[in-house]
């Protein structure tokens, strides 16, 4: 963990755990640290059927380590550890006092940097002068040795040419190239680049993004911008479906490709307001629970109602009873 927070096995709420629920006890407690800390908000739900699904413990095993020993501050939905929340802040000012003084101390090398600048700047102007008549010299004396190069390359082309010796065979450059060339040859970066590349396997992750992204297009006709922690919460939202389909009286295939059906089948059937004007990955994720007894209850009705009934739906008025009876395809006067 980035924050060393944690208590020790021997403290005494923790030792009141372990005295209930054995050893494992202090595994569940390290682990919700853990989920503490890499939440945005450093809280967690009061879903334990979730969280002991995660862990493969007992669900009234987690409950008891959350509320019973003190470990945790409990609210009505949330629970958190006031250590992490306390270690968290002082982190923050120590980082923002640090910073303070980085600030103040970058404007002083600033100043410090002018006057060197200006300083060095008289000197260079000096060591410029200087280099430009070494620069002079250094030409003249370039010009006396091309001068000298010209002149023994006249009296070389004066000497009577020597005869030419027998070729040697050990130096033919026209000698056959060994197998480890052509091995060599055959293994060039050309050639490797012509061999195709393996197609890129998508995670069900990626894939599920791409089903909330296309749904989104249809229902704003505009792009939706993903950003890491919708990543974190596709994959919760993917968990929490597979749990539910898994605890039916009868399971359901979790494979990925029954997963991403049902994902999107659960994308089309939210219909409450506030979701949909506040329509995320991260929001959706949060609000799993309540989405579904929503689904739950909005289907007990259409059954208790006829699957016909609609809320808030009345019969258009008529003129007499003859258009009544028309309208619903009851002949007129029978």
């Amino acid at each position: 963990m980035k924050y060393n927070c944690i208590r020790n096995s021997d403290s005494p709420e923790v030792m009141r755990a372990r005295v209930k629920h054995g050893i494992a006890a202090y595994g569940i407690y390290v682990a919700l640290m853990q989920l503490l800390e890499e939440d945005e908000d450093h809280k967690l739900s009061k879903d334990y059927s979730m969280i002991a699904y995660e862990m493969r413990v007992d669900v009234s095993v987690v409950q008891s380590v959350v509320e019973d020993f003190d470990l945790f501050e409990v609210e009505e939905e949330y629970f958190y550890s006031k250590e992490l929340s306390d270690t968290i802040e002082q982190a923050r000012k120590v980082s923002e006092a640090r910073a303070r003084a980085g600030r103040a101390g970058g404007a002083a090398k600033a100043r410090n940097f002018v006057a060197n600048a200006k300083e060095s700047s008289s000197k260079c102007q000096a060591n410029a002068s200087e280099s430009l008549a070494n620069a002079t010299n250094s030409l003249a004396n370039a010009t006396d040795i091309l001068a000298n190069a010209s002149e023994s390359l006249a009296n070389a082309k004066q000497m009577p040419e020597s005869k030419e010796s027998s070729p040697n065979p050990s130096k033919n450059i026209y000698s056959v190239p060994t197998e480890r060339e052509d091995n060599i040859k055959l293994s060039s970066p050309s050639s490797a680049r012509t061999r195709k590349s393996k197609p890129k396997e998508f995670t069900i992750c990626h894939k599920g993004r791409q089903i909330f992204e296309k749904y989104y297009q249809e229902l704003y006709d505009s792009a939706y911008y993903w950003q890491p922690k919708d990543a974190k919460a596709m994959n919760s939202i993917l968990k929490k479906i597979s749990f539910a389909r898994s605890h039916k009286t009868v399971p359901l295939p979790i494979d990925d490709e029954s997963l991403l059906k049902a994902l999107e089948e659960f994308l089309r059937r939210i219909d409450k307001t506030w979701i949909m004007n506040n329509f995320s990955v991260n929001k959706i994720d949060s609000q799993y629970n309540e989405i579904v007894s929503e689904m739950k209850n909005h289907r007990q009705n259409v059954t208790d109602n006829g699957n016909n009934t609609k809320t808030g739906w009345k019969a258009p008025d008529h003129k007499d009873t003859s258009a009544y009876r028309s309208g619903f395809g009851v002949a007129v006067g029978k």
